[in-house]
């Protein structure tokens, strides 16, 4: 089973509100390593080049923690009981 149709297998429920937000200026270094880090592709520059973050399949890893430096997260938590990601095996 390929890893596409591994996350394809989850069940996410998304809060209403973002459990991750951005500082506003983050240096064009940061922002390549959030966008090569995050395994569910959740960053990603809009047309005029300003990140937009998709929480909504964020998978809970905290890999963006721990690349980009908690200076360049001005919050990061796990989503509110009852939403964010359910794994599904098998």
């Amino acid at each position: 089973m390929s890893v596409n149709e591994s996350l394809t297998r989850n069940c996410y429920h998304p809060a209403g509100e973002a459990h991750i937000a951005l500082q506003p200026s983050l240096s064009e270094e940061q922002i390549a390593l959030l966008e090569k880090i995050c395994p569910a592709g959740l960053f990603q520059r809009d047309a005029a080049g300003k990140v937009d973050v998709h929480f909504q399949g964020c998978l809970e890893c905290g890999c963006c923690r721990l690349v980009a430096d908690d200076a360049a997260l001005t919050e990061w938590r796990y989503p509110p009981s009852g939403c964010g990601l359910t794994l599904r095996f098998g």
